[in-house]
């Protein structure tokens, strides 16, 4: 039986899937925190963020390396220890990433 992504729909859902968790994937190092940051790093360039749940969304600021990257929502799915997150409410790029 083939498995399938699941959308996460509320910040209960995300909270329990994958708050406090450090995720690994294309280059970056992160933990998402419970209590809204986020922090981690893209290859040799740190991160610091900030991220709530808006409407079956979840979005964040963040600045790297002292720039700060504009605000995205992002539709975020689950498939075993993985998260899928599509910018732009879902109609942008999708990464892939696992729970280390």
């Amino acid at each position: 039986m083939a498995m399938n992504w699941r959308r996460i729909k509320t910040e209960m859902e995300f909270q329990e899937a994958f708050a406090d968790k450090t995720f690994v994937g294309e280059g970056a190092v992160f933990t998402i925190h419970s209590d809204g940051r986020m922090t981690g790093g893209i290859g040799d360039s740190h991160f610091l963020g900030q991220w709530y749940w808006d409407s079956g969304y979840f979005c964040r600021t963040a600045i790297l390396d002292g720039e700060a990257l504009e605000l995205d929502c992002e539709v975020i799915e689950i498939l075993a220890n993985q998260m899928r997150y599509t910018r732009g409410k879902g109609a942008g790029r999708s990464t892939v990433v696992t729970i280390a």
